[in-house]
């Protein structure tokens, strides 16, 4: 009897995580600078309270069993505020998230990327199936950037900067 309650016990603590990964919580606070200028982001602090990253809110999503972040909804966070003017992304911060499916960063002023950090570095994220980029100030510089994300099955680039002939195959939305 004993031994097959101890097996359930063993079962069940090896299939659930206890908590997002560590170094995954450590990118999303180098994230949070960039993405917190209107507050949304004020419950992503380090502590021995808070250190479960897929607990934070719901802009961070994680896989039940592994732990990994799955999706991160950025969108609006910085704003689109004159004063707040457009900026650059570092896109390399997204590196750490292996297991990431799905990033949202729409409406939210960014212009490009910084150089040699841009959509391009995704390119290990063999997992990224959607990605949202819609309202911000890209131009149309971005597409070489995409051309790696071979995982890619949806794009979203509306209400961007884009112009000129765009030759691109699948459920991209411009």
């Amino acid at each position: 009897m004993w031994v097959f309650v101890v097996l359930i016990l063993v079962s069940l603590e090896s299939r659930w995580s206890e908590g997002c990964l560590e170094q995954e919580r450590f990118a999303l606070l180098q994230l949070k600078p960039f993405f917190n200028s209107l507050h949304y982001l004020d419950n992503w602090v380090e502590g021995d309270l808070n250190s479960d990253c897929c607990q934070w809110d719901w802009r961070v999503e994680c896989n039940d069993t592994t732990g990994g972040v799955i999706s991160l909804y950025l969108s609006g966070t910085r704003g689109l505020d004159s004063e707040m003017g457009e900026w650059y992304l570092n896109a390399s911060l997204f590196s750490p998230f292996q297991q990431l499916q799905t990033l949202y960063l729409i409406r939210n002023g960014i212009a490009g990327c910084v150089e040699n950090e841009g959509f391009d570095k995704l390119s290990t994220l063999s997992n990224l199936e959607a990605l949202y980029l819609s309202g911000n100030s890209f131009n149309s510089s971005i597409l070489s950037s995409l051309n790696t994300l071979s995982s890619l099955k949806n794009l979203s680039l509306s209400y961007n900067k884009l112009n000129g002939i765009v030759d691109i195959q699948g459920n991209l939305y411009f």
